[in-house]
């Protein structure tokens, strides 16, 4: 019996000093039935030159295919959306960074575990547990562990999965991505949503790949007191992402206004509803955890206050 069809979909902008090493792990993986698409986001360094050097040693049996930009940068999450449009139909796809690295088992046991579920014909998402890495090569930490049981309040305000992590069947690109106009929402974000409310998620515990974390790209969330407070004061507060993230709920709520059921639509009202004193208190309070992390869930409470979500 042939391997179900593989589709990895890899978004690259000025990714020459880390494209190797991710490139190599997608070669290397066991899983034979393979497609690489590449889609460059119109670096200014040599990466699409060593993309094309890349594919002429390429002698692993996985085909890597780069795709034309036609000199228009469209940023993630875009660039992902159009390799999915471009790329030849599969069975499954995943999301890739740049600037990861995957275990060589990654997806196969994905595949494995999609396959379980094949007869439901539904829209359906894996992801796994990862690490964090430095650039050095030193070990940061293990992911936290995910809830199995996936809700629409777990993925309101925050994901379990980072796109590179993502691995999907056709149904699910179908009905999400080729289907409709995804918007500006991260492509990790939107997919599982749209999987939780319409279709399924499977959670891997075991570790499939590493994060890794490169000096200068190093986050909040991974540095100290001072600089989360600094990240949410500059992102949060005072930046656009907690008035983009309640424009994107509006919209997937327009979007899909006749797929979603009537609970559905109910836990959503409230958080698309416009600010208001009695729609502030009941955000507030709000008996579930919006986002995974005691802190975040923190942070997202005090932004009801102040207005800002």
């Amino acid at each position: 019996m042939s391997q179900p069809k593989v589709n990895i979909l890899l978004a690259t902008y000025n990714g020459e000093k880390f494209l190797k090493t991710q490139l190599d792990s997608l070669i290397e993986q066991t899983y034979e039935n393979i497609d690489i698409y590449v889609r460059d986001d119109c670096s200014t360094d040599n990466t699409v030159e060593f993309i094309k050097n890349y594919i002429e040693s390429n002698k692993s049996g996985k085909r890597i295919i780069l795709l034309e930009n036609n000199g228009v940068n469209l940023r993630p999450p875009k660039s992902f959306y159009q390799i999915a449009r471009e790329c030849e139909p599969a069975e499954y796809y995943a999301f890739c960074d740049q600037d990861d690295v995957w275990y060589p088992d990654k997806i196969k046991w994905a595949v494995e575990e999609l396959e379980k579920k094949k007869d439901t014909n539904k829209p359906l998402v894996y992801f796994s547990a990862y690490d964090y890495y430095m650039s050095d090569g030193s070990f940061i930490r293990h992911s936290p562990e995910q809830k199995e049981n996936i809700g629409l309040t777990d993925v309101l305000y925050c994901t379990p999965a980072s796109g590179f992590l993502l691995v999907f069947n056709h149904e699910a690109c179908k009905q999400f991505i080729l289907d409709v106009d995804p918007g500006i929402e991260m492509h990790d974000r939107w997919l599982i949503r749209c999987c939780v409310c319409f279709g399924d998620t499977i959670y891997d515990k075991r570790f499939t790949a590493s994060h890794i974390r490169h000096t200068e790209a190093v986050t909040a969330e991974d540095s100290n007191t001072i600089g989360l407070l600094k990240g949410f004061f500059q992102k949060e507060v005072f930046g656009p992402a907690s008035v983009e993230a309640k424009q994107n709920l509006i919209y997937f709520a327009k979007v899909f206004e006749d797929r979603l059921s009537n609970e559905q639509k109910k836990k959503m009202a409230l958080f698309i509803k416009k600010n208001g004193l009695i729609t502030q208190i009941r955000k507030i309070f709000y008996p579930h955890a919006l986002r995974s992390r005691v802190p975040g869930d923190i942070a997202l409470r005090i932004l009801f206050v102040l207005g800002r979500a």
